[in-house]
């Protein structure tokens, strides 16, 4: 059986034989943010016969030199002016917000989306010449609100949503706008699945009333996977924090695979009762936690409960290797997550 073919029977629950692996840093296509070098990077020891990229959209940047600790300066299509940090513990910072402390969008322009051109045409040329044989999954990363927090700030954001959500909702629909006009281009590339990643809540739960997400932006979401289904790619969304309380709204959408880098926020005893059967899951050991501050010995631990849990004869479940950079994570946490899973991937 191939990559794809694998990767596809474990979304549709028709027993894929082997459970897949997905890998982030992809030579030739992971670049971080646009900090490093995808033609540099090596596989993680133990990756090479992944099943499913990581191939990941985040802006076209205009390069505005360093400053004077010698950090790179770019702004991005949408006008936010960022720096990539010297030390190594963080991909970018953003250092304007266009839209702090505005209340109107009178000057605020969409970005052309030929802008993207120079990324999905080298894209394309690298899935083809080095990975025409395996499944990738195009990310939209950062997704509409973690784009709509940069251009605004979180704190402006967070005061705008609960007292004009009019205007934040405005907003939103001009990114998803942006986004919808991505879809034809990602399956030009020859993807074939497209997951948003976005931040609607941290460790200690939902950032704002989630009445908020189920009325305004849970159908501006579903609007963008009917659109993703209607090209024949499959629909995916990984979202950050304890998403606890919006969990039968995802299930309730047009999603394939619900993903989730930090399982221990929502529990995956959570995971495991309220999503296992019903959507493919997509996990990694939980970077914020055992990936980042455990042991080697944490780290299998976690992939065992992960496959044990999760998994299922019938498929439904992907496991998803991770270095990561600015900040990478410990090499022996890495190559432990990598080994336990390789122990128990084939069936």
């Amino acid at each position: 059986m191939n990559h794809i073919k694998v990767v596809e029977k474990a979304i549709k629950f028709e027993k894929p034989g082997y459970i897949p692996m997905e890998l982030v840093d992809v030579p030739h296509i992971y670049n971080a943010y646009d900090t490093l070098n995808p033609e540099k990077l090596e596989f993680i020891p133990g990756t090479e016969n992944f099943d499913s990229a990581w191939a990941t959209y985040h802006w076209t940047f205009e390069y505005l030199g360093k400053n004077e600790k010698d950090e790179l300066l770019r702004r991005d299509e949408w006008g936010c002016i960022q720096k990539v940090p010297y030390e190594k513990t963080s991909t970018y910072v953003v250092l304007e917000n266009p839209l702090k402390f505005k209340d109107s969008l009178n000057n605020f322009n969409l970005p052309d989306v030929k802008i993207t051109d120079n990324f999905f045409k080298n894209l394309k040329k690298n899935i083809n010449k080095y990975y025409p044989d395996r499944f990738i999954c195009g990310y939209i990363d950062p997704g509409p609100v973690l784009i709509a927090c940069n251009l605004m700030s979180y704190d402006y954001f967070l005061l705008k949503i609960a007292e004009d959500v009019d205007f934040v909702v405005s907003l939103l629909k001009k990114i998803f706008e942006f986004h919808h006009k991505l879809i034809p281009r990602w399956k030009d590339t020859g993807v074939h699945m497209v997951n948003v990643i976005d931040e609607f809540a941290g460790s200690s739960g939902f950032m704002f009333n989630p009445e908020i997400f189920r009325k305004f932006l849970k159908p501006l979401y579903q609007e963008l996977f009917e659109h993703i289904h209607k090209e024949g790619m499959y629909t995916g969304i990984l979202l950050d924090g304890d998403i606890k309380v919006v969990i039968d709204d995802l299930l309730a959408m047009d999603i394939d695979v619900t993903q989730f880098m930090e399982p221990n926020a929502v529990g995956i005893d959570v995971i495991k009762d309220r999503i296992k059967g019903k959507k493919c899951i997509k996990c990694s050991v939980d970077m914020k936690e055992t990936l980042a501050k455990g042991s080697p010995e944490d780290v299998k631990k976690e992939v065992n409960k992960l496959v044990e849990e999760l998994n299922s004869d019938e498929g439904g479940f992907m496991f998803i290797a991770l270095k990561w950079y600015r900040p990478s994570y410990p090499f022996e946490n890495v190559i432990a997550s990598v080994e336990a899973f390789n122990r128990l991937r084939k069936k």
